[in-house]
C-alpha cells in the first residue's frame, strides 16, 4: 500500500477481557473527515451502560518517529480487564492518528489514564 493508501485506512480493536482486533481494515474516501471517522469508530465499539464513565482520547503525531497507537494501545492494555471496562481504539495505518474511547464503572480506571496522558507527566 502507498503511504496515501496508508493515511485513508483505519484499523479498530477492542479491549475488555482480552486484546480483539476487528480483523480487517477499513478505507475512508478522500473527502472523509480522519478524526471525525476515527472517534465515531471507536465510540461505536464501545457498549454503553448505564452508570459507566466514557472518555474519549485523541492523539496526534506530531514527529514521524511518534508511535501514538502504541502508547494508547500500553494504556488500555494496562487498565482491561473484568467486567466493569470495556475499550476500543481506532487507529489510522500510517500512525499520524488514534483515538481511544475507554468506558468504565470506576472513574479511577480512566482517571489513570487521563493522569498517564498529561503533559505533566511527561
Amino acid at each position: 500500500m502507498t503511504d496515501a493508501a496508508l493515511s485513508r485506512t483505519i484499523r479498530i480493536r477492542f479491549y475488555q477481557d482480552s486484546v480483539r482486533d476487528m480483523g480487517r481494515t477499513f478505507r475512508l474516501p478522500a473527502h472523509a473527515d480522519m478524526r471525525s471517522v476515527l472517534k465515531q469508530s471507536a465510540l461505536a465499539a464501545v457498549p454503553k451502560k448505564e452508570g459507566w464513565t466514557l472518555q474519549l482520547f485523541t492523539l496526534e503525531r506530531t514527529k514521524q518517529e511518534e508511535r501514538v497507537a502504541a502508547l494508547l494501545d500500553r494504556l488500555a492494555r494496562r487498565e482491561m480487564g473484568g467486567p466493569d471496562f470495556a475499550a476500543a481504539m481506532a487507529m489510522a495505518l500510517d500512525g499520524s492518528c488514534a483515538v481511544l474511547a475507554m468506558a468504565a464503572r470506576d472513574k479511577e480506571r480512566i482517571q489513570r489514564v487521563r493522569s498517564a496522558l498529561s503533559p505533566a507527566n511527561r
